[in-house]
């Protein structure tokens, strides 16, 4: 039996190389490489992920902008839903682009962008890929019959393989493998990361899927379990009669600022200090491979007027520890790995109704929103000071209102919300642009402590919506044509401990950005981030002692484009980290990147080698890079050593598009890296990765 299970691993191994491979031997046509555009997009995460720690999962925008970039947003035919879709936009930018077409009529010319109050040379660089300046006051079009629909529909398949070359403890071959599984010291599947993703879209009208996943260490066929771990599917119209939206199978369902439900993963502080309010998509599909952020039902948003009604019903399993009536957790990570991974596996179901209420005026906007959230088993965490108020029963309900007001060159936003075993969060903010050169930004949130909605995200400090009070402020300056400052700072506190601080705290934040940019060829900037907050410190027999602790950071950042073809990256950061009893210490990073796409093949690459010293955990360092087509790197660096990667995308037909990315990370003070089943013995971590993508 165990023989056949690894001849039936071992086919679909080589079934999925034969796909890659047979794929590299077609032959290569002569075509538009989409360098350009992918340089503009790794441009954005880069500026969306400045701080590095924040878990973003860019699934959603990335296949957005592929798709704007084919079909380009006609800017004299749009609107604000289509713009918030292009998520590097505050909401500030979109309704400042709105009034200007408003206020002017029809751009006659793509470089009017320039005259849009709060747009300059660094936003429209980004944007320019995905609008155009169309004819305006064009209808939509009815539906055509399915046959018309089936055949100018655009179909999309992408697999996907990751593999790392080390040999993890997981893998490691034991005197009983059988044994070590049930123990839990073995992993039951292979090291082999595996996904399919199969995609069916026409125009912004229609599109469905199906994805299915398996992480490293799952087992894809054998004893404990056979297929995919995961699967989705999903179907989602768009505005085909009164429906607005409605969709069928994974979904999202974003309304008001997080507070009462956001369940994609969204972004606080950033560079981009003016974006600071999620961009809400209402319903829509979710196409993502995350295993915890969706919903699994039906959702609609049917339009009336001035009057938009949502409303969505989930009913989907989850993963916990349960036993009995009662379970102490949510496990999120979404790996079986393991029998004791499997035993939780969708062990709890989790119902989800909700509605939402959306009125508009010219200048305003008003919602309601109101979730029922249900478990099938009561969700009690283990006692601990730090979690006293945190959620606990099998049953919430939530509702929240939510507004958005412009006057004049303000603009008011903001959302309170409340569940039924008490607690309030309210969360309210301003923006202000005086003149076209300076734009002002103010946000205030306030999170009891007996505010805890499991399905909450909003713009915070710490990881929950819970027990925190903050004021943020950013400002953006134009000081002259090529120049561009922006800055923030975020004062916070909170009023009860958590889990790494053992009594109530405060701290704040501290970014100033200078970017310079004398020529399209040539950019580059300034970035110094300061932040204090405290955590509890060991000083002796004192294990619990509370003192402060900072962190300053600077970076420079530099890009060199030659021409379409060749650029250069460079960045290097210092930083220093102090608290009350240690010293200080000190960390640093050198990056340098080289991109470079053929002029006369469909080949482009990238190539960046790293080093970084930085022994302390503190002071650690994170850098976006460029990944495999919907996979997204921002790996944290950490002890001393180097780091390099090169990716690679070659359009090898109109219809075919192969992606490889090989990365190493050495560390020059240590022979083990990581702990328990994914420990490597060595001194270096190699990873690989290869998708495929066929349009028909």
């Amino acid at each position: 039996m165990r023989s056949q299970r690894q001849h039936i691993n071992l086919f679909f191994h080589f079934a999925w190389l034969s796909l890659l491979l047979g794929s590299v031997s077609l032959s290569c046509s002569a075509q538009t490489t989409e360098n350009n555009t992918s340089k503009v997009i790794a441009r954005i995460y880069e500026q969306m992920t400045t701080n590095g720690e924040s878990d973003i999962d860019f699934t959603t925008l990335e296949e957005d902008l592929n798709y704007f970039a084919q079909n380009p947003i006609n800017l004299n035919n749009t609107t604000k839903e289509e713009l918030d879709k292009l998520q590097f936009l505050s909401d500030q930018e979109v309704e400042n682009l709105l009034y200007y077409l408003y206020r002017n009529g029809p751009m006659q010319t793509i470089y009017e962008l320039q005259l849009v109050e709060g747009f300059d040379m660094f936003l429209i660089r980004n944007l320019l890929p995905f609008v155009t300046n169309g004819p305006a006051g064009t209808k939509q079009e009815p539906l055509p019959s399915l046959g018309k629909i089936l055949k100018y529909g655009k179909n999309e398949l992408l697999m996907r393989v990751d593999h790392t070359l080390e040999q993890k403890k997981g893998y490691a071959k034991t005197d009983d493998d059988a044994t070590a599984i049930q123990n839990d010291k073995k992993y039951v599947g292979d090291p082999f990361y595996q996904s399919l993703k199969y995609n069916f879209r026409y125009k912004d009208r229609i599109e469905a899927g199906l994805v299915g996943e398996k992480d490293p260490g799952e087992e894809l066929w054998g004893r404990y379990h056979k297929g995919f771990d995961y699967y989705s599917a999903y179907l989602q119209l768009t505005n085909v009669g009164v429906f607005k939206s409605l969709v069928v199978g994974n979904f999202k369902a974003n309304f008001g600022e997080g507070l009462v439900i956001h369940p994609e993963l969204t972004y606080s502080k950033s560079g981009d200090v003016m974006n600071v309010q999620p961009h809400n998509a209402g319903i829509s599909k979710s196409s993502s491979t995350n295993e915890y952020n969706y919903m699994r039902g039906i959702g609609t948003t049917l339009k009336f007027g001035n009057l938009e009604a949502s409303a969505f019903y989930s009913f989907r399993y989850i993963d916990g520890d349960s036993t009995g009536s009662s379970f102490s957790y949510i496990k999120t990570d979404g790996l079986h790995r393991t029998v004791g991974d499997l035993d939780h596996k969708s062990t709890i179901w989790m119902q989800v109704m909700g509605v939402n209420l959306n009125y508009r005026l010219s200048n305003m906007r008003i919602g309601m929103t109101v979730v029922d959230t249900r478990l099938s088993r009561a969700l009690e965490p283990t006692p601990r000071p730090d979690n006293m108020f945190y959620f606990n029963g099998n049953h919430q309900l939530v509702a929240g209102v939510n507004y958005r007001y412009r006057w004049k060159k303000f603009n008011f936003f903001g959302e309170t919300a409340t569940q039924d075993k008490g607690g309030i969060a309210t969360l309210n903010g301003m923006t202000l642009s005086p003149i076209s050169t300076v734009s002002f930004v103010a946000l205030y949130r306030y999170y009891s402590n007996k505010y805890d909605v499991l399905l909450a995200n909003a713009f915070s400090e710490g990881s929950r919506v819970n027990s925190e009070e903050g004021l943020y402020f950013g400002v953006e300056v134009h000081p002259m044509r090529k120049w561009k400052l922006t800055a923030y700072a975020d004062s916070y506190s909170f009023p009860w401990l958590n889990y790494s601080v053992s009594r109530p705290t405060d701290g704040y934040d501290l970014l100033f950005t200078a970017n310079f940019m004398p020529s399209r060829k040539v950019e580059m900037y300034w970035r110094f981030r300061y932040e204090q907050k405290e955590k509890d410190l060991a000083a002796g027999a004192i294990t619990n002692y509370t003192g402060k602790y900072d962190k300053a950071s600077l970076r420079y950042y530099l890009t060199f484009t030659l021409n379409e073809q060749f650029s250069l990256k460079n960045i290097v950061e210092v930083n220093r980290t102090t608290d009350e009893i240690s010293k200080p210490s000190f960390g640093s990073f050198v990056s340098q990147e080289l991109s470079y796409s053929f002029r006369k093949i469909p080949l482009s690459f990238d190539i960046r080698y790293e080093l970084f010293d930085a022994v302390n955990y503190e002071n650690r360092f994170y850098s976006y890079e460029k990944d495999v087509l919907y996979a997204f790197s921002v790996p944290m660096m950490y002890g001393k050593g180097s780091r390099y990667y090169f990716n690679c995308q070659w359009n090898i037909s109109r219809k075919f598009s192969l992606w490889f990315k090989i990365a190493q990370i050495y560390y020059a003070d240590t022979n083990v890296i990581s702990s328990g089943l994914e420990a490597i013995q060595g001194n270096h971590k190699t990873d690989a990765r290869a998708m495929i993508r066929f349009k028909f």
